[in-house]
């Protein structure tokens, strides 16, 4: 199973939900994190293009500075897509591949937008609302101009929606959101 959804909608807890009821679940959010950390080649091809002003203290890969890079020009965001993206996708297939139980789940935000979702027997997207979006980046630490230039860069929630098989609201309460995926739950097992 395939989730995604727009930045902000709640992935990352309705994933968290999926995982309590017992699903096998993969963050691809958490693959990027752990390559960036801790794949030498990747950081080495990272500053190599943009400089030590990407690195942080100790020599790690500062995510923010890279964002406000990737994140204001898409040349540099599809640069560093196809630097990650074949990383993570053999890291997530072999989850899959490896996974004893049908119940397996995936977090890709980019599913649709990569074109992902024949590797699914079935996706789910998670919609909320542009206002609740914005207001939780900002609560992160992100401006109004960088909340909308990550939204912006994303295949619009209503159009994943569409294209999803299943679809949960994500702009309410984390309760209502698990009361949804209880619920599902149920359809699908």
């Amino acid at each position: 199973m395939g989730l995604t959804g727009g930045i902000a909608c709640g992935k990352s807890l309705a994933l968290g939900c999926f995982r309590d009821i017992g699903w096998s679940v993969l963050s691809s959010d958490l693959i990027t994190a752990e390559i960036l950390a801790s794949d030498k080649t990747v950081r080495q091809r990272i500053e190599q293009r943009w400089g030590r002003n990407v690195l942080a203290r100790g020599g790690s890969i500062d995510k923010t500075a890279i964002a406000r890079i990737v994140f204001g020009k898409e040349l540099e965001r599809r640069w560093l897509e196809s630097l990650l993206h074949p990383i993570i996708r053999s890291k997530w297939i072999s989850f899959v591949q490896s996974c004893p139980s049908p119940k397996c789940m995936i977090e890709l935000p980019l599913l649709f937008e990569k074109n992902l979702q024949t590797y699914f027997t079935s996706t789910i997207a998670i919609f909320s609302p542009k206002a609740t979006m914005i207001k939780r980046l900002q609560i992160r630490g992100l401006t109004l101009e960088e909340s909308q230039q990550r939204i912006e860069s994303q295949l619009a929630v209503i159009d994943k929606m569409n294209l999803a098989d299943y679809g949960l609201w994500g702009g309410g309460t984390a309760e209502f959101l698990s009361h949804q995926i209880n619920l599902l739950n149920s359809k699908l097992c």
